[in-house]
């Protein structure tokens, strides 16, 4: 297997621990506080959430650039640390060479 892409499969496979470990506390955190709401709690808090929700409109071109700006970032990134965990792997992986020992033949 090249090492390049074992690199892009460790790169990958930390990515997704990751990413499925904050996932999973969010929607952990999530489960808390709604089994702790009550219906009175929620409906006080409606105006501001009805706020918190529609305060954020962003026009399309914005969101656009704004996107494709963090998708470039996140793939330079993950390119970043492949090339990294690559040559990394190269510095482990070397392997000492066996070549032959130049000079006279020893004596036996």
């Amino acid at each position: 297997m090249s090492r390049m892409v074992l690199a892009r499969l460790l790169v990958t496979l930390v990515i997704g621990l990751l990413i499925g470990v904050a996932v999973a506390k969010s929607l952990e955190a999530d489960a808390t506080r709604g089994r702790s709401l009550t219906m009175k709690e929620y409906i006080e808090e409606f105006d501001s959430h009805k706020e918190k929700l529609t305060a954020g409109e962003m026009p399309l071109g914005a969101s656009i650039f704004v996107v494709t700006l963090m998708v470039m970032v996140a793939l330079g990134l993950y390119e970043l640390l492949v090339f990294g965990v690559d040559r990394l792997l190269g510095v482990f992986g070397r392997r000492p060479e066996v070549s032959a020992q130049l000079g006279t033949p020893p004596p036996w």
